[in-house]
């Protein structure tokens, strides 16, 4: 009895872990391979509860392969989360090799005959004392006893470099999280000699693995074990056209964009959590707000980075001021240039104000479970959308479109929809279906982007970009017969400009796997849209929309594969 109310706490534990990670929002490469992990070890510990609860032999043997396929998931996921979290360069060739390794032993403790012929005869004996199923294997095979070397030889690796990396690093909190990492270690790394050298009557492996994962799991949740850098700010982290540079709260560095590299080599060769240098660390602490690197000039805009009201960090941008600082020294002796300096300012600022905003719009992407990717894709789609249109002549004058307003449809695409900011969490993040008082809700999202887009871009002084926008914010859900909304528009009477981003609204929509349904061939998606002409769009801009088949086949084949490539 006792043995069984320890496995059923070993299973509380990966179970409590598995569901607080996969509650959390901030999901990274490092949480969710965790989160794998948790999956592993609670697979693994109920494999193990039923050998404990085995009456017959044959729901022992069951029982087995419900642990190895836990193990397998266990170990693989644990390991590469260290590689990961620590940041250890490995080629992905042996990583696959592993993976396909771990499947096939999986699957072979499937099919019993293969079994004993590649790892050996499993035999169970009931234990005296605690009257419960212990599996044996005679003769073992040495492809499992090589597996579970190299698995130890690994974790000694992980528990040494660890180690070192604690040893080297002076910021209280990391120091923290790699002892944590280093115990979870050398406790797999102890199990595993118990398991092959000592062999116990009872199968203690699995509890041992739920301790381990324990103490990562609670530095995770607790400590901001991934730090400050994987929060859904990393597509406009991405996207900025100026050096941008994230520290701890200590001044540790965790990460910088290719432009920081660029204008500091010195980046490139530190590890998260190293010291930034002192030439860097002077710009984080430094009074000033202009300075010059050679001949480039920057103003310095340093933003503190918190997390429940507590400093996690410091984000350092270096906004390039060159071409302000050449005007002020060249505005005596050269009038005839002020206007071209004063254009590229502006410009330069407008780019700033879209890149705010659209990185506010997919901050609110990244608070909605199913529409992952949507404001990029909707924006190529628009952009194809626009380039098809300037080959008819004949509708752009009927519409009285212009190459300057595709332009700016296509700039605004990306706030569409903005108003989902003040969308409830518990509706947005919803992985099914809404109810119709959820629906409802959901319908005010145009009216709030709207309302937030005029109160946002006030300050703009291109006047048709920001009634562009709001318009697109405001009714690319109204349909052409009338039956969409918020305003229940018809035909004409809806901006051409709304009309044009539904169609990508709604294409990617179907063309998407979303948690309510599965995606949709491209085929069927242009067939349901050439029947919706004329209830949900503008049949005439529709004609053209389909002329966008090809290019846009091409486009989701290209991203499918990308997406593949990054798994």
């Amino acid at each position: 009895m006792l043995i069984v109310i320890a496995e059923i706490l070993a299973i509380l534990i990966p179970l409590a872990g598995f569901v607080a990670l996969l509650r959390n929002k901030q999901q990274s490469e490092s949480s969710i391979r965790l989160l794998l992990t948790s999956l592993g070890c609670l697979v693994m510990n109920i494999g193990a509860l039923l050998m404990e609860t085995a009456q017959t032999e044959a729901e022992a043997s069951m029982a087995v392969r419900f642990e190895y396929l836990g193990n397998a998931l266990f170990f693989f996921f644990f390991i590469t989360f260290i590689i990961a979290y620590l940041r250890i360069r490995t080629p992905k060739l042996p990583i696959y090799c592993w993976a396909v390794f771990e499947c096939l032993v999986a699957v072979i403790h499937w099919n019993g005959k293969i079994r004993e012929l590649f790892i050996g005869h499993y035999y169970f004996v009931r234990h005296n004392a605690f009257h419960v199923f212990t599996a044996h294997i005679s003769p073992q095979s040495p492809l499992f006893f090589a597996r579970n070397t190299a698995l130890l030889i690994l974790l000694l690796a992980g528990v040494v470099y660890s180690a070192f990396r604690m040893k080297r690093n002076k910021l209280p909190a990391e120091r923290i999280n790699l002892f944590r990492l280093v115990g979870a270690q050398f406790v797999l790394a102890a199990a595993l000699v118990l398991e092959n050298l000592i062999k116990p009557d009872l199968e203690l492996l699995p509890v041992f693995c739920s301790l381990s994962l324990l103490s990562v799991v609670l530095s995770m949740l607790k400590d901001d074990f991934f730090g400050v850098t994987d929060s859904g700010h990393e597509w406009v982290f991405k996207q900025m056209d100026n050096p941008y540079i994230i520290t701890d709260n200590q001044y540790g560095y965790l990460d910088a964009n290719e432009h920081a590299k660029t204008l500091f080599p010195s980046l490139r060769t530190l590890r998260q959590n190293d010291r930034i240098p002192p030439e860097i660390l002077t710009l984080f602490t430094a009074n000033t707000t202009h300075f010059e690197l050679g001949e480039e000039a920057f103003e310095r805009k340093l933003t503190e980075i918190r997390k429940k009201d507590a400093l996690v960090g410091y984000g350092l941008l270096l906004e390039d001021d060159t071409e302000q600082q050449k005007y002020v020294r060249l505005l005596n002796s050269y009038n005839s240039r002020l206007q071209i300096e004063v254009e590229q300012k502006t410009e330069h600022i407008r780019k700033v104000q879209n890149s705010i905003i659209t990185g506010l719009a997919s901050v609110v992407e990244s608070r909605d479970n199913s529409t992952g990717g949507h404001i990029n894709r909707t924006s190529v789609i628009v952009h194809t959308f626009a380039y098809k249109l300037l080959e008819h002549p004949e509708i752009m004058e009927q519409y009285g479109l212009s190459k300057r307003f595709l332009h700016n449809v296509t700039k605004a695409a990306p706030m569409h929809d903005l108003g989902k900011i003040a969308i409830d969490d518990v509706i947005l993040r919803k992985p099914a279906s809404f109810t119709d008082a959820e629906f409802a809700e959901m319908q005010k999202h145009p009216a709030e982007g709207a309302k937030i887009l005029r109160k946002v871009l006030r300050e703009v002084d291109d006047e048709d970009f920001v009634r562009i926008a709001v318009n697109i914010a405001h009714y690319h859900h109204e349909h052409f017969d009338g039956t969409g909304y918020p305003e229940h528009l018809a035909g004409n009477d809806i901006p051409v400009e709304a009309r044009i981003m539904a169609f990508a609204d709604v294409f990617d929509a179907l063309v998407s796997k979303r948690c309510y349904k599965e995606a949709y061939s491209i085929d069927k998606v242009f067939s349901i849209i050439e029947e919706s002409f004329g209830k949900l769009f503008d049949p005439v801009l529709g004609a053209v929309f389909l002329e966008c088949r090809e290019e846009l086949t091409q486009l989701y084949a290209e991203m499918e594969t990308e997406q593949r490539g990054t798994l």
